[in-house]
């Protein structure tokens, strides 16, 4: 019993260790492999993209849970990535450390074809928007100051500075409610804003979290649209932007989220947060209720998928759709949300 006990101790005491440093602010602290990650098409295959510190862009394909190609010529640490289409053809933006946001085909084995320059520092945010029916690129970060970019030629559309009390931007989204098209982002402050995408003009300012939010997402399920905005504070609000006022919150953890994404498990419309664990939260957000965990093995928790820093979902020509998550793992992981909450199916759900 004395050794089961001692080993016990020992392992505990190496997780708290663990914990504590992998929170920590100082110079200690673990870098996370991998911080952004979406969806993106090469070849008519859905793939995701995932990158970091590391200044590479590594492709993997989900559904066969193996990477595929590397992009190697970023040069920067990536804390963003996104894709927008430019006349039909995907291409892949991404933003980081030295304030470019750059675009490549990742058709033509990941040629840069622009460097789109004019932040000052980190590039946190990027999302697509469309406006007059074109794709259009917004981008944010430090500096304050949302850009919106048009991906055919490079250029600049729009700057729209968001004030210095409000401090930097680190997350961006585009939100479609009651036929108009606005541009959220998420402060340093805590509030988070929102923009009409076309004119630049303010639409409206939520007083949402203490400190910085480091995530937002639009939630749809066909008939009502939802904006989810998490941060430091580790709580997840849902917002109804059309009313304007606050809907629902909850807790994914026991501390900051970093990670929203929207997850379609059969016929449900789920939202999962992922952040400090432990874990990652699956919630129904148009009920409020709890519909599960990813990654609460204790294998899981070792690896450090404990800590999220990035999600997305991918959806397979064939099989469900696919839930990636990425962080201080060595790699992303995969999840089929409907298969890991044990979602039932449609028709016992509608009895």
């Amino acid at each position: 019993m004395l050794i089961v006990g001692t080993v016990a101790g020992i392992v505990l005491v190496v997780l708290i260790v663990v914990w504590v440093v992998r929170r920590s602010d100082g110079r200690y602290r673990f870098r996370p492999s991998f911080e952004a990650a979406c969806e993106v098409t090469v070849g008519g295959r859905r793939l995701v993209a995932y990158s970091g510190h590391r200044k590479v862009i590594r492709l993997a394909d989900p559904a066969e849970r193996e990477d595929t190609a590397v992009v190697m010529g970023s040069r920067t640490w990536i804390r963003t990535l996104c894709e927008v289409h430019v006349d039909g053809r995907p291409l892949l933006a991404s933003g980081g450390r030295d304030g470019v946001v750059r675009l490549w085909d990742l058709e033509n084995r990941g040629e840069l074809v622009a460097s789109l320059t004019g932040h000052r520092g980190w590039v946190y945010g990027l999302c697509t928007v469309r406006v007059s029916g074109r794709d259009l690129l917004a981008s944010a970060g430090r500096d304050g100051v949302i850009r919106v970019w048009d991906p055919r030629d490079g250029r600049l559309v729009r700057t729209i500075d968001t004030g210095p009390r409000r401090g930097w931007i680190f997350s961006l989204c585009q939100v479609r409610t009651g036929g108009r098209t606005l541009l959220a982002a998420g402060h340093g402050n805590g509030t988070v804003t929102l923009w009409h995408a076309k004119s630049g003009r303010a639409a409206l300012e939520l007083t949402a979290h203490n400190r910085a939010v480091w995530a937002l997402c639009e939630v749809s399920d066909g008939d009502r649209t939802l904006l989810a905005t998490a941060g430091w504070d580790g709580v997840v609000r849902l917002w109804d932007v059309e009313a304007p006022q606050e809907v629902g919150a909850f807790t994914a953890g026991v501390g900051p989220v970093y990670a929203l994404c929207q997850a379609e498990a059969g016929d449900r419309t789920l939202l999962v947060a992922g952040g400090d664990g432990p874990g990652t939260a699956v919630w129904d957000p148009f009920t409020g209720e709890r519909a599960g965990n990813l990654g609460m093995d204790f294998a899981g928790l070792l690896s450090g998928h404990g800590w999220v820093r990035a999600a997305c979902q991918v959806r397979p020509a064939q099989g469900p759709p696919l839930i990636i998550t990425v962080g201080y793992d060595d790699g992303a992981r995969v999840w089929d949300v409907a298969k890991e909450i044990g979602s039932p199916p449609p028709e016992r759900r509608a009895s």
